[in-house]
């Protein structure tokens, strides 16, 4: 007799929707946060704050860093652009 066990543990998908352009950074932070930090529910009362306080400080820096990667692929971008000879259109797209 053969006897095989799978232990498959099905985790939550969350999904994420924009209107008229890509995820905003707080979107973005929100599901990078489902994968790092989950606070369980049945966690006893003093872990659970603490562990809430804990999630919130690494969403405030995640985000910070996902807003400073935005700024800086934009640089890159503008600077990409210029050397093309397009300077009305790096500055455009430097202003937004």
């Amino acid at each position: 007799m053969v006897s095989v066990g799978a232990g498959i543990t099905v985790m939550s998908v969350n999904v994420s929707t924009s209107d008229g352009g890509g995820l905003s950074a707080d979107q973005i932070t929100d599901l990078a946060m489902d994968k790092i930090l989950n606070v369980a529910s049945t966690a006893p009362e003093p872990i659970k704050d603490q562990a809430i306080a804990f999630q919130e400080n690494i969403r405030v820096v995640l985000k910070e860093y996902i807003d400073l990667a935005g700024r800086e692929e934009r640089a890159t971008i503008v600077q990409k652009i210029r050397e093309a000879g397009q300077q009305d259109l790096a500055d455009f797209i430097r202003r937004i």
